[in-house]
């Protein structure tokens, strides 16, 4: 054997020996791995947001359109109508019945928030063909506009929900920028969601360079699957946000996520919850299901507060609205009060 071959053991190991445990874990632990971002300190002044998704599609009437005008939309700063799909030749699909985006319109503005559509399918298959497109990117750019002057709104939210590669991510910035570009001129917010960096494979798959191009990130803080037993803990919470901060997003950016329902034994409403018995609003599990209770939310908004830009409401009419034959006042369990009032800096005492 060559003395050359002989000598490459020694050779390595003498490489090896002028590493630092991270670096020589850059090189075993899964091939190669990006070292840490080094991000610049974040001086960018926060104004807090309070994002809520609202959906009219909802098995229970009562907790749904005939809600719409019970929402303290005082409390909010910004609401997304859940949602809009569009098909492989960039048109949007127009809801068959068109008024409770209208009606949500027509309330929100009443109290100057801010309406958006969220614009996603049941998969990416369709954001893929469009964006690799530049024909069909610009049409689609061009129905949106369209969609947004004919039922004044204020902006979009791009929900495409897994990026799995990086020209994925290129295709997303591509899309991103054209309609970056057209929405400032018509004064439009522009936001999108994210994952919560859990899978932190799979999230360091969506480049920050998209972010560039939005207002405002609605961080995916929930259906953890994770072993802490809860899909929404207050750790999954704080997670998500160290996740993108150590990527260098800023904090005005970063909205954290947090849901209005139930996983576990059962997917349901915070309000069918706590109409089940009114002492499940004060914890986060109840008879195997797991969920948001108010201490909870309060603790999350807080930090919040501290960490990040805001706090997303998933989803809107799955809150506790008072009912003409409750013989409860529900108001003070509401989890949109609970978040306002906590941002407001006001005490909340329901479960105390």
């Amino acid at each position: 054997m060559p003395s050359i071959y002989k000598s490459l053991p020694l050779l390595l190991l003498f490489v090896l020996s002028g590493c630092d445990d991270n670096q020589f874990t850059d090189v075993i632990g899964d091939h190669w791995i990006k070292e840490p971002e080094v991000c610049l300190e974040d001086t960018t002044p926060v104004t807090f947001k309070k994002v809520a998704y609202w959906s009219p599609d909802n098995d229970d009437p009562d907790a749904s359109s005939d809600n719409l005008e019970l929402v303290h939309f005082s409390s909010l700063t910004h609401v997304n109508y859940a949602s809009i799909t569009f098909n492989a030749d960039a048109t949007l699909n127009t809801p068959e019945d068109i008024d409770p985006l209208e009606d949500l319109v027509l309330l929100a503005h009443t109290q100057s928030v801010k309406v958006a559509i969220s614009l996603g399918n049941a998969d990416d298959t369709i954001f893929n063909s469009i964006a690799s497109d530049k024909t069909l990117t610009k049409t689609f750019v061009n129905n949106i506009v369209n969609f947004i002057e004919e039922y004044a709104l204020d902006g979009i939210d791009i929900n495409w929900s897994t990026i799995d590669s990086d020209s994925e991510s290129d295709r997303l910035k591509y899309l991103l920028k054209k309609l970056s570009d057209e929405l400032k001129e018509q004064g439009k917010f522009l936001s999108m969601t994210a994952p919560s960096g859990e899978d932190e494979k799979l999230a360091n798959k969506l480049s920050t360079e998209n972010f560039q191009y939005v207002d405002f990130i609605n961080l995916l803080a929930f259906d953890s699957t994770n072993n802490d037993s809860l899909h929404s803990s207050m750790q999954d919470a704080k997670d998500a946000i160290t996740y993108w901060t150590q990527r260098c997003v800023i904090k005005n950016k970063l909205v954290l996520g947090v849901p209005f329902y139930s996983r576990g034994s059962a997917v349901q409403s915070y309000d069918y919850l706590i109409r089940d018995d009114i002492r499940y609003a004060c914890v986060d599990k109840s008879e195997r299901r797991d969920y948001n209770g108010i201490p909870t939310v309060v603790e999350k908004t807080n930090y919040a507060l501290l960490k990040a830009g805001g706090v997303m409401m998933k989803s809107l009419e799955q809150d506790v609205y008072i009912r003409h034959n409750d013989d409860v006042d529900f108001s003070e369990y509401s989890l949109l009060n609970v978040i306002n009032e906590t941002a407001l800096g006001n005490q909340v005492t329901v479960c105390q």
